[in-house]
């Protein structure tokens, strides 16, 4: 995977604070104003996707805020002084395109995918509604009813999700990240102000706390010339980096029991550990994900398989988060099993694993080569290559990493998952939350 490092060249500009930094694939330039703007190059069709990344997520909100972040996404469909309520969604539809929005624990993301003819104009128009918002207290009601109803099919209505929302709950002090869930609490989506939502997008929509991320098939100059011309006139906010950004605060050794209206038990435990961010060895992050790749593997043979004790078994771990964050083991136990018996299973996995590494050799082997294959064939859908630019830049971690993933995984050995799980699979110290099933009438 060598060629696809990046090595870049300086070429000196006088029209931007910072240099452009450039090679045959990739651009970066920063304006006077702090925006920052990346461009990959990706001449197989003439199309491109356009992102723009704020700095801002469920992380940075405390109650009675929580989901403010998901709900200013809703409200930046509902019309700038240029575009009437739903105009902006419409006129992208109508030049071919389609265009969308996510939030996450750590990022806001905007972005339209069209012709590479409309350039001009998907960036002409985000960077409108970057500041030239309207907000309208009868489109907030609409939007609220929208997001009650979105929070009651994703969440009230789905027990596995009430599950690992009441887990952040019992892994995190509901004064650091992470404790509350990306659509907020009902109370506080119940009650939100115009005034909230105003000041939230007034202090955080701002250039130097955004990334433009476009790929595709274009021009790396004319896309920075659009830009200057439609973001370079905003003015930057000079207090971004003074407001406290809350680092996740761990709890450990708790648990909980649910009674839902379920078809399905199900079970979850969270061990607290260092994200690539946070981590002060790096290379113990790549063994974490990699322990979770194995260890999901490993499981899945062993439980379901062959002993047949699970219906479903999964490990997971978010490599890639802002704050320290959670290596979750989640599993359905088979019809008669008690959820006691699974977990036994699983320490006794976990205990082969740290004492012989060398049976997950072949699984190591296999899961590399996965892993790579899996990498290669991502980079043939830009919106894949546009998201993880747009996310790796805007968690602090830099692009950089993105090209060098496979060799960081490659570079794992059997006794390297070994030492990661004894470090961090301290079952003394989990947290859990059991679903209990209730009757469904």
């Amino acid at each position: 995977m060598k060629n696809l490092i990046l090595l870049a060249f300086f070429l000196s500009t006088s029209a931007f604070s910072n240099t452009i930094e450039a090679n045959e694939q990739l651009t970066q330039a920063t304006l006077d104003n702090g925006l920052k703007i990346i461009v990959k190059t990706d001449r197989r069709a003439p199309v491109f996707i356009s992102q723009l990344w704020y700095k801002v997520g469920a992380s940075d909100e405390k109650q009675p805020n929580t989901g403010i972040s998901h709900m200013l996404e809703h409200m930046m469909f509902k019309g700038t002084h240029d575009y009437k309520v739903g105009e902006f969604s419409k006129i992208i539809a109508r030049n071919g395109g389609n265009d969308n929005a996510f939030t996450s624990k750590d990022y806001t993301a905007y972005y339209q995918k069209m012709h590479n003819s409309k350039l001009e104009l998907a960036i002409k128009m985000e960077a409108d509604r970057m500041r030239n918002l309207t907000f309208s207290g009868i489109e907030l009601e609409k939007e609220r009813q929208v997001v009650i109803e979105e929070r009651r099919l994703r969440v009230e209505d789905n027990p596995n999700a009430k599950v690992y929302e009441n887990l952040r709950l019992i892994s995190f002090d509901q004064k650091g990240a992470y404790h509350a869930p990306v659509i907020g609490f009902q109370s506080d989506i119940e009650t939100y102000r115009l005034s909230d939502l105003r000041h939230w997008y007034e202090t955080y929509y701002a250039p130097n706390n955004a990334t433009l991320v476009v790929v595709g098939d274009v021009d790396p100059q004319e896309v920075i010339n659009h830009a200057k011309r439609y973001f370079g006139q905003y003015s930057s906010n000079s207090n971004i980096e003074k407001i406290k950004r809350y680092a996740s605060i761990a709890k450990t050794s708790q648990s909980k029991k649910l009674e839902l209206k379920a078809k399905l038990p199900f079970y979850t435990l969270g061990f607290h550990v260092p994200s690539l961010k946070t981590t002060t060895d790096e290379n113990q992050a790549y063994q974490l994900e990699m322990l979770a790749y194995v260890l999901d593997n490993g499981l899945s043979k062993k439980l379901i398989r062959n002993q047949q004790i699970a219906s479903a078994i999964s490990v997971s771990y978010r490599l890639y988060d802002k704050h320290d964050t959670l290596f979750i083991i989640s599993f359905v136990p088979a019809d008669g099993v008690d959820n006691q018996t699974l977990i036994d299973a699983i320490k006794n996995q976990v205990k082969e694993l740290i004492e012989k590494p060398e049976l997950i050799q072949d699984e190591l082997v296999r899961t590399k080569a996965q892993l790579e294959a899996g990498f290669v064939f991502e980079q043939d859908l830009i919106h894949t290559q546009a998201y993880y630019l747009g996310m790796l830049e805007t968690v602090g971690l830099g692009i950089d990493k993105m090209f060098t993933y496979v060799a960081k995984m490659n570079e794992i050995k059997a006794k390297d998952i070994s030492n990661i799980a004894k470090q961090y699979l301290d079952f003394s110290q989990v947290n859990s939350v059991e679903l209990i099933t209730k009757a469904i009438k």
